[in-house]
């Protein structure tokens, strides 16, 4: 059985993918550029913790209530490494949500079982930044998926110099979901040890955190946020 506390954060974040009325979308708001990211390693492969079904979730949600019509839109999947599962621009002639079919097929993709072994987090930052480089005209917005153990991250020392990049340019927010309350290595809690390793751009104001256990409660935050980008 999973904990009950994912099961309520499963029903809050339960979509209805019912064929949405193409109503209040500000479609004459300037476009982003629309980045998920799914780790898929270390928490994410114990079922106990029902990460794959949050993180399908949460890039349904953004999928869904986020992406509009003349957004760029990239997804990566982080295991040892980064894989992009897709970069596009989504056009809609009617100017529509982006559809049911095509929502459920990227999410599933993003959250697929990791397999081999390593970490990549610092490098999906990365890959992320330099998508939205890409596109310098829209201001981007990053979910990244990820427990936040870092230990297995080759890379992990280039984190917080990496991160800082990421917000010195037309970053409009940064949502870290998923952040293990385990024990780490050090002691502390993985997330703790995570939020330190950022260093000070944690407290950067478009930098919003979520534990594995309380993303029905910061999602509303994002949503903000996303609202306020594009003004």
């Amino acid at each position: 059985m999973p904990h009950p506390i994912i099961s309520r954060t499963l029903a809050l974040l339960t979509l209805s993918l019912a064929p949405a009325l193409a109503i209040d979308l500000g479609l004459s708001s300037p476009p982003l550029h629309v980045v998920i990211a799914v780790d898929m390693t270390g928490s994410s492969k114990n079922p106990a913790f029902g990460y794959a079904q949050q993180a399908r979730l949460i890039a349904q949600n953004v999928l869904l209530n986020q992406v509009r019509s003349g957004d760029t839109v990239t997804l990566l999947h982080v295991c040892g490494g980064v894989k992009t599962i897709a970069d596009f621009q989504y056009q809609s002639a009617s100017k529509a949500l982006m559809p049911k079919a095509d929502i459920l097929r990227y999410a599933s993709a993003v959250t697929a079982p990791c397999r081999g072994k390593g970490s990549a987090i610092t490098a999906g930052f990365e890959t992320a930044l330099k998508a939205g480089q890409r596109t310098k005209a829209a201001k981007s917005v990053i979910v990244y998926f990820t427990d936040g153990a870092l230990l297995d991250d080759p890379q992990r020392a280039n984190l917080p110099a990496l991160f800082g990049k990421l917000l010195n340019r037309s970053t409009a927010s940064v949502f870290i979901a998923g952040l293990s309350p385990e024990t780490g290595a050090a002691g502390g809690s993985i997330r703790d040890s995570f939020t330190e390793q950022l260093g000070k751009s944690a407290g950067d104001k478009r930098v919003i955190l979520a534990g594995a256990y309380d993303l029905a409660n910061v999602y509303p935050s994002f949503a903000a946020a996303v609202k306020e980008a594009r003004k």
